[in-house]
């Protein structure tokens, strides 16, 4: 693969698999990937030195965790990969020109020594510990306003504490304005397509979503010389570029986002697949309140759900993707809901993450939706022929 072709590759390709609707990342990665197809499997769970070329301190770690693992470094010390990677002559990021690159090794090492001898192997410390969004560590606290002293707080000891909803009530709500449970249950398929916010009217690249119930979800991506797909079928997940290149393995982040995909609508599973549901409080975005729902994902992954107070709708997903180093955070944000045949949809969609880390997905608006057309269930079970 020449230059050029690469640094097309690595511009669209990324992105737009995180660029598709819904949000929508029963796994726990213990040295197997649950759900991924057998070919997915076997190259995914490869150990990413057979994988990647020169991995000298992330040896035995499945390929598919590398990437998570590249973005908590990278939003720790608040940078983008090419502080510590250069790419070489084949496109591929093996050179160990930057200097960063063997200190970051180097740190690695520190770390992992510290976490064994000091806190039973947890992951106690790590490099958000020192760095704290900068190359630098910080080995100083910042200069703190003072408190109020206590004659100038107001006393809220006599004030009722705000009763709020059960999660079944929160949920309903939510239901309810959508458009009902049965207006839900109509749309059986949906075929989405976007465009990342500000390129709506750019012709350069397509993204799809394709939907079908129950939990199937395929997302294409198709730029001048270049084809992603991913997709689940319910059981199984995969993921195939036209190049045949490591860009087309499926890793562990993606495989939730995938998922996540085949939700009909954000948040559909809280109530019967999450676990440790429950209502956490209120919290303020912008002009509105939010009532706070917590759980944990068959995936494994930490999740919040903010309602609006007033509408039901859901406007941001909290997400924390457990990596080798810690729990890495994506925040998603739903905005300008749209009713499309009954049912009401957020046609804006915002992500971000810790220190705008590469590897989230773009921030998208959907151009077209089309609901209940006819999808082969052998769509989402792999990438289609090609010669």
């Amino acid at each position: 693969m020449d230059q050029s072709t690469w640094q097309r590759v690595y511009r669209t390709a990324r992105p737009a698999l995180f660029a598709i609707l819904l949000l929508a990342i029963a796994f726990c990665f213990d040295g197997t990937v649950a759900g991924q197809a057998p070919t997915q499997q076997s190259e995914a769970m490869k150990p990413a030195e057979q994988v990647f070329k020169n991995i000298q301190v992330l040896k035995g770690m499945p390929a598919a965790e590398l990437q998570g693992t590249m973005s908590f470094i990278a939003s720790s010390l608040d940078v983008d990969c090419d502080y510590c990677h250069r790419q070489d002559k084949e496109g591929t990021f093996a050179s160990d020109a930057a200097p960063q690159k063997s200190r970051a090794r180097e740190m690695i090492l520190m770390v992992r020594r510290i976490n064994q001898e000091t806190f039973q192997g947890q992951n106690a410390v790590n490099c958000f510990t020192c760095h704290r969004g900068s190359t630098a560590p910080v080995s100083i606290s910042p200069i703190s306003v003072l408190p109020l002293r206590p004659e100038d707080k107001v006393s809220a000891a006599n004030s009722p504490a705000p009763s709020l909803p059960t999660v079944d009530q929160v949920l309903d709500r939510y239901v309810k304005a959508l458009g009902g449970q049965a207006a839900l249950d109509a749309v059986t398929s949906r075929v989405i397509k976007t465009a990342p916010l500000g390129q709506a009217s750019s012709p350069s690249s397509m993204n799809e979503l394709f939907q079908k119930a129950p939990g199937k979800a395929m997302v294409l991506h198709q730029s001048e010389g270049y084809t992603l797909w991913a997709g689940f079928n319910g059981q199984q997940a995969w993921s195939e570029d036209s190049l045949k290149s490591y860009w087309g393995i499926l890793n562990t982040s993606e495989l939730h986002a995938l998922m996540r995909d085949a939700e009909m609508y954000p948040g559909s599973r809280i109530r019967t697949q999450y676990r440790d549901v429950a209502v956490k409080g209120t919290e303020q975005i912008g002009d509105r309140n939010t009532i706070v729902i917590a759980g944990t994902s068959p995936e494994g992954t930490r999740e919040k759900f903010y309602f609006d107070a007033r509408s039901g709708l859901l406007l941001r997903r909290h997400i924390e993707e457990r990596t080798t180093f810690g729990w890495f955070p994506v925040e998603v944000n739903f905005e300008a809901y749209r009713e499309v045949d009954g049912v009401k949809i957020p046609f804006v969609v915002r992500f971000s993450s810790a220190g705008g880390a590469w590897g989230v997905r773009t921030s998208y608006v959907i151009l077209e939706v089309r609901q209940n057309v006819p999808i082969e269930d052998e769509k989402f079970d792999g990438p289609p022929l090609r010669p």
